[in-house]
């Protein structure tokens, strides 16, 4: 069975610059986007016996050094000098 997000897969590597956008509620529950921005440390794959595969990417954050495991999908990649 193809893994959600397989199609991105050659798109990327660890690594990579890269940027993606969380829905984020304030105290009062309204949405707003965040943009984040980091570098790909490893792209692996989640597997289950009940669920379709699906690729993700764990990102070091620049801005809070922590650590986000994002869907390959979600992901675009930041061109750098």
């Amino acid at each position: 069975m193809m893994a959600l997000g397989d199609v991105y897969v050659q798109k990327f590597k660890p690594g990579d610059y890269v940027k993606w956008r969380n829905i984020v509620r304030d105290k009062n529950y309204e949405a707003s986007t965040r943009e984040y921005h980091g570098l790909i440390i490893k792209l692996y794959q989640i597997t289950d016996e009940y669920t379709r595969p699906v690729q993700y990417a764990k990102i070091l954050e620049n801005n809070s050094g922590k650590i986000f495991h994002v869907l390959l999908h979600k992901i675009q990649k930041v061109e750098t000098n």
